[in-house]
């Protein structure tokens, strides 16, 4: 029997020769002649030779071309994990920063309502799922982000409140609001996007709600139902007399922009009580100039299309009793228009007020 290194050379020499084969230059006519001539004069010995030189060559191929296969999948798959692993890594140092272990809440309320307790989180922990939830939401599920984990933060999370949802039977966060109080801040989201210095400035608490998410598999209307009941716990603890945020919906599109305004103003679920205009930077560009040329076509447009354009969020504000002030922001960030949206706890609707006894 020979050995591994005699097989191993036998094969070297055959593709040595066979690479040579493969460099040597186009025969001529006569040269391909003689070539066949002495083909023809091969002995056995010498044709089995040639037929075995091509047979390792072909299989030194496709083993080569396997092991490069193999190897670019290895190599990819430890790029993902690296690129994962970097990720959380990512995640954790925007924690650190902001010293989340530390987080305090202001606002101390819990309750449940069958498997599910609504709550305000009370540890750094339960803070760092609603920030985990957020980032699912709106960075993978709404922005189509590639990224596998991280946390949806500003600065604004260690001074505001969050109202937590939690499924007990699997104690998992599955909902949450950031709430932000003038009773113990008087720095808020919605002033990026808003020129609002008379509302804030309005006698009386003021809630802004925002950063709102519900997880995917959890959007009923008895879920968003225990939120309104948790905002709604939240207001009156802390005597608060306006509830205001931005309200969102999926589009950038201008000329859709102005066809939502014009519907909700039509519908009579605009105030524009506090003159409140976006700030120059989330200002829409050509926005008055596809409104005149909507409402310069009456009729054109299908009523119940521009309805289906806004979202079940806004729809619950706006059958609370809230009102939208103004033109929307654009938010590039998100990739959507921003309406900021005004309830009144005087003026919320009746059937709320039973509903959460108010």
């Amino acid at each position: 029997m020979c050995s591994f290194d005699q097989n191993l050379t036998f094969i070297q020499s055959f593709v040595e020769e066979s690479e040579i084969v493969q460099r040597r230059k186009k025969p001529t006519k006569e040269e391909g002649h003689s070539m066949q001539t002495a083909r023809v004069q091969d002995t056995p010995v010498q044709k089995r030779t040639r037929v075995d030189q091509m047979t390792v060559q072909k299989t030194v191929k496709r083993t080569m071309k396997n092991t490069v296969q193999k190897t670019v999948q290895k190599t990819v798959g430890t790029v993902r994990s690296v690129k994962v692993a970097l990720e959380k890594l990512n995640a954790q140092i925007k924690i650190h920063h902001h010293k989340i272990k530390k987080y305090e809440p202001r606002v101390r309320f819990e309750f449940e309502r069958g498997h599910f307790r609504v709550k305000t989180a009370v540890s750094g922990a339960e803070l760092e799922t609603c920030l985990r939830l957020r980032f699912d939401v709106f960075h993978k599920e709404f922005m189509n982000k590639k990224r596998t984990v991280g946390v949806d933060i500003d600065k604004l999370d260690f001074i505001c409140d969050h109202l937590v949802i939690i499924d007990t039977r699997e104690n998992r966060t599955i909902g949450t609001y950031r709430l932000n109080c003038s009773k113990f801040n008087d720095t808020f989201y919605s002033a990026n996007e808003f020129q609002m210095e008379r509302l804030l400035a309005m006698p009386g608490n003021k809630l802004e709600m925002g950063r709102a998410c519900i997880d995917k598999e959890y959007r009923t209307g008895a879920v968003m139902a225990l939120l309104w009941r948790g905002i709604v716990e939240y207001a009156q603890v802390t005597e608060s007399k306006y509830l205001f945020g931005c309200g969102s919906i999926k589009t950038t599109d201008k000329f859709e922009s102005a066809l939502i305004y014009k519907w909700l103003r039509d519908h009579g679920h605009m105030n524009e009580e506090f003159d409140i205009v976006p700030t120059k930077k989330f200002r829409i560009s050509g926005f008055q100039e596809c409104l005149a040329y909507i409402e310069a076509s009456p009729g054109r447009f299908n009523d119940e299309a521009v309805r289906e354009l806004i979202p079940t969020l806004i729809h619950s504000y706006l059958k609370a009793g809230s009102k939208l002030c103004g033109e929307p922001a654009l938010d590039l960030e998100f990739s959507c228009i921003d309406f900021l949206t005004l309830l009144k706890v005087e003026e919320m609707s009746a059937l709320f007020q039973r509903k959460f006894k108010i």
